[in-house]
Order: C-alpha cells, then structure tokens, then sequence
C-alpha cells in the first residue's frame, strides 16, 4: 500500500512540475521531462503567420491547433544554432526562457489541468543583421503523457 501511495505522489508531482515552463535541460533538444514516449504521428499542431520578414521587424506567430497544455518553441539557423529573441504577447500564458542567449526561448506559464490552450499569439525578433532561412521548432504537449518533440514547425526567411 505505501508502495502504491509514493508512486501516485511522485506521478502526481513529475506532472505539475512544469505547470510554470519548461525546464532549462530542455533547452538543447526541446524534450519536455515527462518521462513518457513521445508521438511519432503527425501533431494536430501548426505555427501560422508570414513566411518573411524583415530583419528589421518583428515576426508574428501562432502556435494552435487542437488544445495544449504546454509548449517550448525555438528558432534555429542553417547550423540549428538557436537564433533571435522572442516577445511574450499573452503574459498569462506564456513566458520567455534563457537558453543559449537571452530571451531565445519560448515556453508555457500556468499551465492547469482543465485549462487547456487552442492557441497562442507570440512575437519573435530576428538578430541584427541577419539575412538567411531560420525553422521555428515547437514541441507541444497535449498532456502529461501526449507530447509532439520538434514535429511542429514553420520555414521564415529573414531579408534585408
């Protein structure tokens, strides 16, 4: 019986560990931490917006599809160097993390059991100067146990 007990306690505590973001160790491989296998269908997910922009300007995005709980988004160059800042739009549910430089990151903010998301607005500012292709990668996680690693993404060219 105690055995049963501590199992549910600590299944119970993997799963409300990152209502508030994603953990910075997901940061390489945007693996959350679950501890479950992750899906190998296609997500019911997508990031729309502009497939251009201007270096000079910010991009904007949208994460949506079916609900979500949980989300971490990136956006990486040729090299899949982690690349430009990201601007929180939803303040109530999203957040920026520092990965490989500041503001580099975005990940989900009070995620809660029975509030799922059916999307999510954001920002994302290409570096100074840059010119060239960039692939916005997303993992979203439909529940603690259903989760989509880097499957959901979107090609933007940045221009001069």
């Amino acid at each position: 019986m105690f055995r049963l007990l501590l199992i549910a306690v600590c299944l119970a505590a993997s799963a409300h560990a990152y209502s508030e973001g994603a953990p910075k160790v997901a940061c390489g491989d945007l693996t959350p931490q679950h501890g479950a296998q992750l899906q190998t269908k296609k997500p019911p997910y997508s990031i729309s917006g502009s497939s251009h922009v201007r270096n000079s300007q910010k991009l904007t995005l949208t994460l949506g599809g079916d609900e979500f709980m949980g989300f971490i988004i990136q956006a990486r160059d040729g090299q899949n160097r982690v690349v430009g800042q990201f601007k929180v739009v939803d303040t109530e549910h999203s957040q920026t993390l520092d990965c490989s430089g500041p503001q580099d990151t975005l990940t989900h903010l009070n995620a809660k059991k029975g509030s799922p998301l059916s999307g999510l607005t954001f920002e994302w500012i290409p570096p100074a100067g840059y010119t060239g292709n960039v692939k916005f990668m997303a993992s979203v996680v439909q529940s603690s146990f259903v989760y989509w690693v880097g499957r959901v993404t979107k090609d933007v060219t940045v221009e001069a």
